[in-house]
């Protein structure tokens, strides 16, 4: 019996130790910074941890839009965004999976917003920089592919508040670097007051063009691209109240949903649109061939909150 009993408290010592293994093991795969990759083409996800943060901008901001109203967020959980905006060459694997409609996309780039051939198109890269003229529909076939690529279905876009949290990376200030806008942290436009194009000072050196993603400095979290290069499609439906917005981070699914949002700016527009709490929800889901539109992904990382949102 002595030896029962000795070998019955061996093997729970045995089993303890490999559950909090399991659970370091878990706990360090969602560390805030941590980053990883689900498969070769797919894009390099950075760990973003919970927080709360104050989402849209004071009074006495420069630029300041009437719909960025001020209230408290608390994002309760760890999620995971993509470091950089999907680039050509992820995009071009999903295409070439038969799943990404690369022939639209590229047709619509070539056309004017009337339809028409246009004369003035520049092609202005692929590869490593990021796809352009997605419509916020090819954004959720992405994410399906992703999803089916890897067998789960974590995958999404952000919501608005997600990604105002995470471009601001802690930060209170215009920009997560500061009040003033400089492109020495983003590739943007010509001033306010000047028409829109592109424009080089110190570090940025693209003018009327993308950048190749992640050429400029990572905010606190990691991310690259959160402001300038391109606009990024967001999942939500545009609430014309910022101070109605969620608290918890969820996304829009009222208010008015024959638009979709995008944040982040782009290499075109200027410094009004770079600051972190700007909104944008001008296009329908389906707007296709825009030069400066592109999009980044999340991935749900709290399993719970996954299946809860499921059940929605």
């Amino acid at each position: 019996m002595k030896r029962l009993r000795m070998l019955s408290k061996i093997i729970t010592v045995i089993m303890l130790s490999l559950m909090a293994g399991l659970a370091t093991s878990a706990d360090d795969a969602w560390c805030a910074g941590k980053t990883f990759k689900d498969c070769a083409l797919c894009p390099e996800m950075v760990v973003v941890p919970p927080g709360t943060f104050i989402m849209g901008s004071p009074e006495t901001e420069k630029y300041r839009e009437e719909d960025e109203g001020r209230h408290e967020v608390t994002i309760a959980y760890s999620f995971a965004v993509s470091k950089a905006p999907i680039t050509w060459d992820q995009w071009e694997a999903c295409a070439r999976d038969a799943m990404c409609d690369g022939q639209a996309v590229e047709t619509a780039l070539r056309k004017e917003n009337q339809g028409k051939p246009d004369q003035e198109y520049v092609d202005y890269g692929r590869g490593n920089r990021p796809v352009i003229g997605i419509s916020w529909y090819d954004a959720q076939v992405f994410v399906g592919w992703l999803n089916k690529k890897t067998g789960q279905e974590q995958y999404r876009l952000l919501s608005e508040s997600e990604y105002e949290y995470a471009a601001r990376a802690g930060t209170t200030a215009a920009y997560w670097w500061g009040e003033e806008p400089s492109h020495d942290y983003a590739n943007y436009g010509r001033e306010a007051e000047q028409e829109l194009g592109g424009a080089t000072e110190g570090r940025d050196v693209w003018g009327d063009e993308t950048s190749p993603v992640c050429s400029l400095p990572v905010n606190g979290f990691g991310l690259c691209d959160m402001s300038g290069n391109v606009y990024q499609w967001i999942e939500d439906c545009y609430e014309a109240d910022g101070t109605k917005l969620p608290t918890d981070g969820s996304v829009v699914k009222s208010g008015n949903c024959t638009v979709r949002g995008f944040r982040g700016n782009s290499f075109m527009s200027d410094p009004k649109s770079l600051r972190s709490a700007n909104r944008a929800f001008v296009y329908s889901p389906d707007t296709r061939g825009r030069s400066y539109l592109g999009f980044r992904v999340a991935k749900t990382l709290d399993r719970l909150r996954g299946e809860e949102e499921q059940r929605k």
